[in-house]
């Protein structure tokens, strides 16, 4: 693996075409340094939920999907071990009622790996966005994705896409296209979220049932990412994303290949 290169460059018009031009991953470092919530976020090794205490005043009560990982998942967004079956549940609740249960985890050595995932941001906390704008991407809708450390395995998005760590670490495996034949992509009809996503387990990948994995690994690149920091992911590029702290925020814009449909 090796590391993802870095662009260092300030928000503002030039960056969505100079991204886009550039098609390959790409490490923005303090893209979002000053955001309020990037700064809230940078609390987070002394105080993990200042982070929630900040998105708790935009709260609207609008529920959000929550994820947990089943006891067995090691953390993990995927298929059981016999791969007959997911291994974590889903349940729609309040964004408040989300973080209490992240809060009462905080202390729990073997806890599930929870997160809220894709919540609309001007839905879920509007007021969010008065506080918090990328200049780059006007009239792109961000999502976001709070929670705890858990790990979503290779997938892929077809639009563009800038992930943004705002609170918490995320580190990003990332795997060219072309290797897709060695990615072992699971079933496209029973998947996650949408997303078909590989089977090989991102923790412990069982190189002796799955060998040409090794080779996918060869080629990818890896980046980690603290708060403020962004990650640009080109159209198809297979991502394995791992969230590593005990509280973790990111609000990732996706925008649309040119020529397709918005």
């Amino acid at each position: 693996m090796t590391p993802v290169k870095t662009w260092p460059t300030p928000d503002g018009p030039a960056l969505r075409p100079g991204l886009e031009a550039r098609a390959e991953p790409l490490l923005l470092p303090d893209l979002l340094s000053e955001w309020p919530a990037v700064q809230a976020g940078q609390a987070g090794r002394v105080a993990p939920l200042a982070i929630c205490d900040y998105l708790r005043r935009f709260d609207q009560g609008v529920e959000v999907l929550a994820t947990k990982t089943r006891a067995a998942a090691r953390g993990v967004m995927g298929y059981n071990d016999a791969l007959t079956d997911f291994a974590f549940v889903k349940a729609r609740m309040g964004l408040t009622e989300f973080m209490a249960h992240l809060q009462a985890y905080l202390p729990q050595r073997d806890a599930p790996a929870i997160a809220a995932q894709c919540a609309k941001v001007g839905e879920v906390i509007p007021g969010f966005l008065d506080e918090n704008r990328l200049l780059a991407l006007p009239g792109v809708q961000p999502n976001f994705w709070l929670g705890n450390a858990l790990t979503v395995p290779v997938h892929h998005d077809h639009p563009h896409n800038l992930a943004c760590v705002v609170a918490g670490r995320r580190r990003f495996t990332l795997f060219p296209p072309e290797q897709v034949g060695n990615l072992y992509i699971g079933p496209l009809e029973h998947t996650p979220s949408g997303a078909p996503i590989s089977v090989v387990h991102p923790k412990a990948p069982d190189l002796a049932r799955y060998p040409r994995y090794r080779e996918a690994l060869a080629a990818a690149r890896v980046a980690e990412l603290g708060p403020g920091d962004a990650l640009y992911i080109p159209p198809l590029w297979f991502h394995q994303v791992e969230a590593l702290e005990p509280v973790n925020l990111l609000v990732n814009y996706w925008w649309p290949v040119a020529g397709d449909a918005q």
